[in-house]
């Protein structure tokens, strides 16, 4: 790399156009104090990024702007370009001419560019990292930044080093992904601060879930274990009315036998049984009474028993109900605030949206108005190339005629020369006799003025030395006059010796006017067509820009546009997701209605039961009533009976036994009619009972009732282990499971969130103990290397002495200062604070040099660091200089006459116009030594100076890279550095546990 050229334009006190050619080798930059010479310096820095004012010695960076002057008013823009020739692709740029500008605006406003591509300042302090050029590197030395490196903490010295070592990039590399790092950290931290909130509402609705899970499962077996006992009781019912039935068929055949003996008896007893079978009659009548009251009894009593039941069953299924209605309203509240957190984003979305809209009309609009543009300079171009068609056919006529006058001169003149007689010899006489004569009195002149002034210096002359004074004068006079005559009588031969019809060629009419005229106007053509090639190169350039610049535009619309998709898509998406849970909003408040109408149907019928509960109790209170006086009808009925039959004669205790046995008959037949009735009864109540209780029909389960081989007391047994394990669950969240579901998919999102963060967090301490452990050993290399150049340059500049340096925390390498130790000859090893200004800069020049030795910087500027050195240490500096111009090109600041004398090229900044800085450039013919001008010391030659090794620094601990990863035969690949970090993590966790417990024990 080679830097080429630099072009100023309004930077600091250069306001016009300025542009410097820098030649290879030395170049000496000179000129008067005041006259904008450091300007040079701080262009270059300003170009390479350097965003500090206070480092280009100004107040703020718009300060940099050519401010005016009193004949100038200010600029409102400074630009600055540096040409690198990049042949050896030492910058990372594919073109062999780098030019990187710079250009501000008084508003403030900075562009960058690269190759007349915008960049940002960042990709130009990129661009030269590990090159020694940049703001910060040392390929600008200032007589500040030499004070700097000698009187800075030993830590700020490091640049130097890190420059040469070529880890700049390295460490940015490495602050970045420490950055980075901290950033997956505290993004770790966030998803870990989420992952155990989740976590708590996972095992809680994980308990819950399971709890609700086998709520369910209970309440199904008790309905089974119920179902099982309520089908073998309507089992048992069925099978007790066949038999009844049975049972009463053949009592009633044997009842009519018994009734028709009877009436042979009452036949015969005709008075006597009328009177009897009256009684019967009514007895029969009061019979039926009592079995139709019993039977309505038991029927209330059994419906009582079930009403009662049915209440407590209710009862519970009113407090289910309940609670159900509370979980839905929390899960519609939960639904309510989702919907509004969605609403909230989806409207900030639609405004991104909205936003990207616009800029993708604006490019549009910029697109069309640079195609515009492009158009209009292409029609611009033909009319000028054709203009410059017209020009050159108008200019090819006045150079026909230019030959044309040009060959009448030459015929004219050379007939005129001969007819006039004219000698070129005698002319040449007549102009040297007339040149000696003025000079005789210009030098006549001078001397009498000077003796003039002498005397008229002089105070208290006498008026013998006046009259003598005067005398002198008049004779000066005299003397001048004679010399006049003299010249006036040179000019006049001069005139005779000069040809009359020279006149008449330089006369307005003349024929050299002519030719004049036409070379004016041929000029001007030229001027017209060299103004239109560049104008359109300009429309050239313009379009070639303005296509690149469509590129751009196209190229972020497209990215715009994408964008938009992208964006438009969450917003389908938030909508389509907030339409789900409008849905389901929609559906949880109907469920919420159901469960409201259905709670209130259950209240009503709970107030339905128990009207009918306290009916049923006074309609028994009532039957108990009727039954009491109908037994006593019964019993009055007898007795009179009893009292005809007595009456009667043999027969009469014969229809006696039959009676008595009709009666027994009666009785069986009345207790299993009553039997019959009351089975009738329970199977319809079970069948009821079961339709309230389970909203089914237990004759749906048929067929399970003679499949069951259980018997009823183990089936109880397992329905009361049942009832006491549903009893014991207490309360249960019935939307567990789902809830539950929800948040297990939230949860595992977590946790796979937090296990890649995790994973992105362990290769990042890798990148970044990789970068560390590289730069570790870039830097001690480069180090040990500067090192023992260091002491080898600084004897050779010191004609001996030792130079030393040190790591002031030699266990931390990347962050430790460089402490300078210097011993010149004759003197202790001591800190640079106790040198000499001249030593310091000395030492400084030897680091300097030392580092180039490593890592040569392309090109040097160096700002009057010879300033504080006598001539010796002046001779060293430059005999060392040029040791090194083959090396790196320099650009050095100096009003140090040695120092020019060893540069092949000089610049020259001048002030012409107050204010106003120019540069000048002159190549020297000849190389001066500077050591031509010494007192005849002289560094050792290359031959005679023996290059000494320098032992390695001890204590020195180095970083080492971190463990290759290994492929396991299954394919996986282990981390020996992610696990060592994990159980590092593990033992300070457990320390730090075990540090709470003991804690809290104190």
């Amino acid at each position: 790399m080679f830097l080429k050229s630099l072009d100023i334009f309004g930077f600091k006190s250069f306001a016009d156009k300025t542009h410097v050619e820098f030649a290879d080798g030395i170049t000496a930059l000179l000129g008067p104090n005041g006259c904008g010479k450091s300007n040079v310096v701080d262009a270059v820095k300003w170009v390479l990024a350097e965003n500090r004012a206070k480092n280009l010695r100004a107040d703020t960076m718009e300060s940099v702007i050519f401010n005016g002057t009193e004949s100038r008013p200010p600029l409102n823009i400074a630009e600055v370009t540096l040409t690198l020739s990049n042949e050896n692709h030492l910058l990372p740029v594919d073109a062999p001419e780098v030019a990187i500008k710079r250009r501000i605006y008084r508003s403030g406003e900075n562009e960058y560019y690269i190759n007349n591509k915008q960049v940002s300042s960042t990709e130009i302090r990129r661009l030269f990292m590990d090159t020694g050029v940049g703001k910060a590197a040392y390929s600008v030395m200032e007589q500040g930044k030499i004070d700097q490196i000698l009187s800075s903490k030993p830590e700020d010295r490091r640049y130097l080093f890190e420059e040469a070592a070529g880890i700049s990039r390295s460490k940015a590399e490495c602050a970045e992904a420490e950055r980075e790092l901290e950033r997956t950290r505290q993004n770790l931290e966030k998803i870990e601060v989420a992952l155990n909130e989740n976590r708590k509402t996972y095992e809680t609705l994980k308990v819950q879930s399971e709890k609700t899970i086998r709520y369910r499962a209970l309440k199904e077996q008790i309905f089974e274990h119920e179902l099982d006992i309520q089908l073998l009781k309507l089992r048992d019912f069925i099978q007790n009315k066949t038999r009844n039935a049975s049972l009463r068929d053949e009592i009633s055949k044997k009842r009519d036998s018994v009734q028709a003996e009877i009436d042979t008896l009452v036949g015969e007893l005709t008075e006597n049984n009328d009177r009897i079978r009256e009684l019967q009659s009514r007895m029969g009548e009061l019979q039926q009474e009592l079995i139709k009251i019993q039977t309505e009894k038991t029927g209330k009593s059994e419906m009582a028993k079930k009403l009662r039941r049915d209440e407590s069953l209710l009862r519970e299924k009113i407090g289910t109900l309940e609670l159900h209605k509370k979980a839905i309203e929390e899960k519609i509240e939960s639904l309510n605030e989702e919907i509004d957190e969605q609403d909230a984003e989806l409207h900030a979305k639609a405004k991104q949206l909205d936003d990207v809209r616009k800029n993708i009309e604006s490019f549009k609009g910029n697109i069309a108005q640079a195609e515009e543009t492009i158009v209009e300079n292409e029609k611009r171009e033909e009319d000028g190339l054709a203009e410059i068609g017209a020009l050159d056919g108008e200019r090819q006529e006045m150079q026909a005629s230019l030959k044309e006058i040009t060959e009448d001169i030459v015929t004219e003149l050379d007939a005129r020369l001969r007819n006039s007689g004219f000698s070129a010899a005698a002319s040449r006489a007549a102009k040297e006799k007339l040149d000696s004569a003025i000079g005789r009195i210009r030098v006549f002149a001078e001397g009498r003025r000077g003796i003039f002034s002498d005397f008229a210096s002089i105070d208290g002359h006498s008026e013998k030395e006046s009259a003598d004074f005067a005398a002198d004068a008049v004779s000066a006079l005299d003397e001048i006059a004679r010399l006049t005559r003299e010249a006036q009588s040179a000019a006049d031969e001069y005139e005779t010796t000069t040809p009359d019809f020279i006149d008449d060629f330089l006369s307005p009419e003349g024929i050299i006017t002519k030719k004049r005229e036409i070379d004016g106007k041929i000029e001007s053509n030229l001027g017209r067509i060299s103004s239109l090639r560049e104008r359109i190169a300009g429309w050239k350039s313009e379009n070639a820009g303005l296509a690149g610049k469509i590129d751009e535009y196209k190229d972020t619309l497209g990215k715009l546009r994408v964008s938009e998709a992208q964006m438009a898509a969450h917003i389908d998406a938030a909508k389509s997701k907030t339409d789900i849970l409008r849905r389901t909003l929609a559906g949880e408040k109907s469920a919420l209605s159901q469960n409201e109408e259905e709670l209130f149907a259950e209240g009503q019928r709970h107030d339905d039961i128990k009207d009918q509960i306290t009916e049923i109790d006074e309609e028994l209170s009532e039957i108990e009533s009727k039954g009491k006086q109908c037994a006593d009808d019964m019993n009055d009925l007898d007795a009179q009976i009893r009292e005809c039959n007595t009456n009667a004669s043999g027969k009469q205790d014969m229809l006696k036994r039959k009676q008595e046995e009709q009666r027994k008959i009666q009785a069986q037949f009345e207790k299993i009619s009553i039997d019959s009735m009351t089975t009738d009864n329970d199977i319809k109540n079970i069948k009821q009972n079961f339709i309230d209780t389970h909203s089914r029909d237990l004759m749906e389960f048929e067929e399970r009732m003679y499949k069951i081989t259980e018997h009823p007391p183990a089936i109880k047994e397992k329905l009361t282990k049942a009832k006491e394990e549903f009893k014991a669950l207490g309360q249960v969240n019935l939307m567990a499971p789902e809830e539950f579901s929800e948040a297990k998919e939230r949860y595992e999102k977590l946790q796979a969130s937090y296990d890649d963060t995790k994973k992105s967090m362990d290769d990042l301490c890798r990148v970044s103990e990789e970068i560390r452990a590289k730069s570790t050993e870039l830097f001690l290399s480069t180090y040990n290397k500067i090192r023992r150049n260091f002491h080898n340059m600084f004897r050779r500049l010191f004609g001996g002495g030792r130079g030393e340096l040190k790591l002031s925390t030699p266990e931390s390498v990347l962050t430790s200062g460089i402490d300078i130790y210097a011993q010149p000859p004759g003197k202790k090893l001591e800190n640079i604070a106790l040198l000499s200004g001249g030593e310091k800069t000395m030492t400084a020049v030897a680091l300097l040099f030392a580092t180039y030795q490593v890592r040569p910087s392309p090109f040097c500027l160096l700002d009057e660091i010879d300033a504080a050195l006598d001539d010796k240490n002046v001779s060293s500096f430059v005999t060392a200089l040029r040791s090194f111009a083959e090396l790196s090109q320099y650009i050095v600041i100096t009003h140090n006459k040695k120092t020019v004398l060893g540069a092949k090229t000089m610049l020259g900044v001048t002030m012409e116009e107050s204010g106003v800085s120019k540069i000048i450039s002159m190549r020297l013919d000849r190389q001066i030594s500077a050591d031509d001008e010494d007192d005849g010391e002289k560094l050792p030659e290359q031959a005679d100076f023996v290059e000494e090794d320098v032992p390695e620094e001890e204590g020195i601990v180095r970083v080492e890279r971190p463990p290759k990863r290994i492929r396991n035969e299954d394919g996986t690949i282990s981390d020996p550095f992610v696990e060592g970090m994990k159980k590092e993590r593990k033992e300070a966790e457990r320390a730090a546990r075990g540090m709470a417990e003991a804690a809290k024990k104190d």
